[in-house]
């Protein structure tokens, strides 16, 4: 495999939260979340989520 630095980090970044969330992956993503949102309020960010329309959701 060609791992770059940038790849290896993140892989090992990914292990720590996989292994923090206790291989839950509902878990995982509620700290990720979480974490995004309190890194969005400390820089001053409004972070907004689009919806699906439903001919999204259809295809």
């Amino acid at each position: 495999m060609n791992d770059n630095e940038l790849l290896i980090e993140k892989v090992k970044t990914q292990k720590i939260l996989d292994d923090k969330a206790e291989h839950d992956l509902a878990k995982y993503v509620a700290d990720t979340h979480a974490r995004i949102e309190a890194l969005a309020a400390r820089l001053e960010l409004k972070l907004t989520y689009g919806t699906p329309t439903n001919k999204a959701v259809a295809a």
